[in-house]
Order: structure tokens, then sequence, then C-alpha cells
């Protein structure tokens, strides 16, 4: 019946709050949190498991050790996917002394960077504005780096070109976040296979100096009959320019004299935008 239904429902949430209405204190967190219940490690779960609202960090307070212990538990027990953003940095950098005021700063420093503009966070505003210290600041930027190189393809094999999508998976990693602008070319054998990946330019904000001969010299030189060309927009649009469209025209007519295929000239943008150039001018 619709009425039951609708008990049920206020009385399964009065179970999560004070009849009182007053918020909970720290202590009061520890002891509610001691009383739940959790399985063992070799218990079979059903479903997907519930995040407790009880183990979120309490907004400007700092957490407390047995807190973060059960943050591990959780981790443990339901996998890294079921903890936030902050618990997870929280986790990563919370050892040795003096880390109880870790968690704050994490709180600072998330309000201010995406986890995504944290790779290219300053090492020293870090440490200095942030007050993570060199050894947390430095323990933070390989974290991060190492999880961008997870998005990588493996080195194992060489990696194949089937389609623009491909390529930019390739070189996104490297380029979607700079504040400057690079370009990069992929070297490709008769198969496009990869040989190389080289960076050609990295230059200011806004420009970039284009110079055919140093483009294709990498495929001259190791005999490769095709080269991807690519390069970021800072802005983050990756709407080419009449001066971009004119230097593609002039890399295609190069590249015919040099007996070198220009494949694709792609220019890379934010939030995983691009422009495939050869899609535009049909080459």
């Amino acid at each position: 019946m619709p009425g039951q239904g609708a008990e049920h429902n206020v009385g399964h949430k009065a179970a999560f709050h004070r009849h009182d209405h007053q918020p909970l204190t720290t202590n009061d967190r520890r002891s509610r949190l001691q009383q739940v219940t959790t399985p063992t490690l070799w218990e079979p779960t059903t479903g997907t498991p519930v995040t407790s609202p009880l183990v979120e960090p309490i907004e400007g307070q700092l957490i407390p050790r047995e807190d973060v212990k059960l943050l591990r538990e959780r981790m443990q027990r339901y996998g890294a996917v079921t903890l936030s953003t902050n618990e997870l940095l929280t986790i990563s950098l919370r050892t040795g002394q003096g880390s109880e005021q870790v968690v704050s700063r994490i709180d600072t420093l998330l309000s201010q960077y995406s986890l995504h503009q944290l790779l290219n966070a300053d090492f020293g505003e870090l440490c200095n504005q942030y007050h993570l210290g060199e050894a947390k600041a430095a323990q933070l930027q390989a974290m991060l780096e190492m999880a961008r190189r997870l998005t990588l393809p493996s080195k194992d094999e060489k990696y194949t070109i089937r389609s623009v999508y491909d390529a930019v998976r390739l070189v996104r990693p490297e380029m979607e976040l700079l504040d400057h602008e690079e370009m990069r070319v992929l070297l490709l054998d008769t198969k496009y296979g990869v040989v190389a990946n080289h960076r050609l330019y990295q230059g200011t904000v806004n420009s970039t100096v284009l110079r055919a001969g140093e483009i294709f010299r990498p495929a001259v030189s190791r005999n490769c009959p095709g080269i991807m060309l690519f390069h970021n927009h800072p802005t983050g649009n990756p709407e080419p320019s009449p001066e971009d469209i004119a230097t593609t025209e002039q890399l295609i007519h190069a590249g015919l004299l040099l007996d070198v295929e220009l494949v694709d000239h792609i220019i890379i943008g934010s939030n995983n935008r691009f422009v495939s150039q050869k899609e535009r001018l049909h080459w």
C-alpha cells in the first residue's frame, strides 16, 4: 500500500539521524561507526555496497586516525571505487607524524584544483601555499604521474593506428592539460604502426614556430612512409585557426615532395575534444 511504503521510508531515514536534530559530534561519530556491522573479507556480499554517510569527512573538521583506519578497511572490503577523491588522497598522503593536518589541506587544495589540474600544479605552490611540505608534495605528484601513465598504451608491443581515435588516445594524456602550445609527431611504418612519438616543439602560450624540414626530418632519417602531426590549443578550443589550416596545406605539399604522407594533423583541446584536419580538408 502507498501509505505503508511512505511510513517505512520515514522510519528508515530516522535511523540515520538523531531525534533531537543536533549535529553529530566527533565522539558520537566514532561511537556510531564502531556499532556498524560489516561483513568479514570472506563473507559474500550481494549488490553494490552502500557508502554510509557516517564515514564521509565532516566539513571543516580533521578526520581522526580511527576514521582513516575505517576508510582503509572500507577500501579493503569494497574496493577503492567506493571512496571519494578526498578520501583517496587522504589515505595516500596521511602517513607519519603531523598527518592530522593533511586532511584540511587536501580540502583547500581540491577547492582550487580539479584532479586533472593537479597534474600540472607547481611543486613550490603545493609546498608553500598549501603547506603540504616537500615530502607530501612529491608523494602527491608521483601518485598522479603514475595514474597518468596508466592511461598510456603498453610499450610491450607496437601501437597501431587504426582510426583517429587510436592516435588521439596515444597523445592526449601528454597534451590535453598543457598550459603552453606543443607539437608532436608520430612516425608510422607501412602498416600504421607507431615507430616513434617525438615532441618537436614546446612553444609559448599562444604560438609555436613551424618548419616543414624539421617536422619531416625524423621520418626521412628513419625511412618512415608516414607521419601524424599533433598540436594542442591551451585555450581548450580545438577549432583550427586560419594559420593552422594554411600550415597543414603547406605540409601536405611538402610531404608529397619528400614521399612522406601526412596522414593527419590533429588539434587537441580540453575535455576530450579534438579536431582532425584530415576530416575537415579531405586531402
